[in-house]
């Protein structure tokens, strides 16, 4: 008696068209995984914390047998619950990768293209901005360059011309001392010639 056994085939799934999914550039360098990879648990609604020491709206006072376990635990039960949903969201999205249809498999590759185009975008606006940075730079040590060449060649024209003013100052008013001791020495002379000639020393004429 022969006995046939079936063997099951690989479930194969069928290829789709990806569909096209928005990327956010200003959400690319937020934490991983961004929403358009992960939509586990985004339906659920998580609790409001509340606060253990506070009473309950009917109540406006606590006394001292005030009991906080079911407030603690609320707040415990929200604490796994987001713990869950965190670690449901981040495993959902790296196995997409791998388990996912084409369309997710697109997506994430679609992803990490967006973010290196992004990080490549942002790195030659870096360098560009910084090479317009250093041209700028470069430009203000050029022109204060200039400004302290100019300003040199000015103090040094505003000295020499003060320095020549100076001696030619100078120099004037040497040449009106000597002219004037000459015109004294002259006038004296002649007022001495003068004085010999009306009134001689020697009366006899013996001194020649």
């Amino acid at each position: 008696m022969t006995t046939s056994r079936m063997t099951t085939l690989p479930r194969i799934t069928p290829v789709a068209t990806p569909t096209p999914r928005s990327v956010s550039a200003g959400g690319m360098y937020g934490p991983y995984p961004p929403p358009e990879l992960t939509t586990a648990w985004d339906h659920m609604k998580i609790p409001q914390r509340i606060n253990p020491i506070a009473p309950n709206p009917p109540k406006r006072r606590i006394n001292s047998s005030w009991e906080t376990v079911d407030q603690h635990w609320h707040n415990d039960k929200r604490r796994i619950v987001m713990q869950q949903r965190e670690h449901n969201r981040y495993h959902s999205a790296w196995s997409k990768a791998f388990y996912g249809s084409p369309a997710d498999q697109e997506a994430y590759r679609r992803h990490f293209r967006e973010v290196l185009k992004q990080q490549m975008a942002d790195q030659d606006a870096h360098k560009r901005q910084t090479l317009k940075d250093k041209v700028k730079e470069s430009e203000a040590a050029v022109e204060y360059d200039r400004q302290c060449r100019s300003q040199d060649l000015d103090s040094f024209i505003k000295k020499y011309n003060h320095l020549k003013k100076f001696r030619d100052d100078n120099k004037v008013y040497m040449e009106d001392q000597w002219r004037q001791r000459r015109a004294e020495r002259q006038l004296e002379n002649r007022i001495d010639r003068e004085v010999l000639r009306y009134n001689p020393i020697n009366w006899s004429g013996t001194l020649k």
